[in-house]
């Protein structure tokens, strides 16, 4: 009667280091894979954005949303736009979140550093910012909103008025307004609810924790997708923009493309490259 022979040790040691070589070469693959995939779905919601602002303009003399009003009181904190357009978007909420980006902390145990008046803001690269609606008459009030994205606020009508000390000539307003559509941004990848990106903003030394740059850029400075972020513009297309390409963007009417920033040679922090 013949016996079995079983392994040795040497050679299930050979196995293993066979398994582990090969899973090193499949990973990164893998991983590059699955950051492609969440990027297309990102791409895929912002493009939902772009046909929700396309049907607000429609419906309204070809103008964005403007300041959100209770009465005669204006209420700030982003609810201009995720209020306004809450009817085109409450029944479709994966739309609010990017894949790489969508962790909810738990505003219940109280109110951190991380939350503040009814605002948060994220801390680290898979979080979401929420912002709880403070409308009086609102039906919803008290809930809060997560989403990983933000509008440009210079699409803003600033007809009715605006809490923001720019001109109200810098802003687009209506869709009729703007030129050259497919270098305007309308929505993006955001740590903020929105932002008024200037060309004289500057990015800060780290992507979280360092607070040491100046302007609204910063909210959409990030490596949400490698060193990029994925955004829709005023022509109905969306695509992935470097970072570094931020300030080429024609954010609002006056936005000088041709700062120092959007130059090859400007030195950007580490993170960034």
């Amino acid at each position: 009667m013949l016996s079995r022979k079983g392994f040795t040790l040497i050679e299930l040691l050979v196995v293993i280091a066979i398994i582990a070589l090969l899973l090193g070469i499949l990973m990164p693959s893998l991983r590059r894979a699955r950051g492609l995939a969440q990027s297309i779905a990102c791409q895929s919601n912002l493009r939902q954005w772009n046909l929700i602002l396309s049907t607000y303009t429609t419906e309204n003399d070809d103008r964005f949303p403007d300041a959100n009003w209770e009465g005669e009181r204006m209420v700030p904190r982003g609810q201009w736009w995720f209020l306004t357009l809450r009817d085109h978007y409450v029944d479709q909420p994966d739309i609010l979140m990017c894949a790489t980006a969508d962790r909810i902390q738990d505003t219940s145990v109280g109110s951190g550093p991380w939350v503040s008046d009814g605002r948060y803001h994220p801390q680290e690269s898979d979080e979401a910012w929420g912002r709880r609606i403070i409308v009086r008459t609102h039906p919803d009030r008290g809930q809060w909103v997560w989403s990983s994205y933000g509008p440009n606020s210079w699409i803003m009508d600033t007809r009715a008025g605006t809490w923001a000390d720019y001109p109200e000539d810098w802003f687009w307003g209506s869709m009729r307004n703007i030129r050259q559509p497919s270098d305007v941004p309308v929505f993006q990848d955001s740590r903020h609810v929105d932002g008024w990106p200037h060309h004289t903003d500057r990015p800060d030394s780290q992507e979280y924790g360092a607070g040491d740059g100046q302007g609204a850029m910063r909210a959409y400075t990030m490596r949400r997708h490698g060193n990029s972020i994925n955004m829709t513009f005023a022509d109905g297309s969306s695509r992935s923009v470097p970072l570094t390409d931020l300030w080429k963007q024609r954010w609002h009417v006056t936005f000088q493309t041709n700062n120092p920033l959007a130059r090859d040679e400007y030195e950007w922090p580490s993170w960034m490259q």
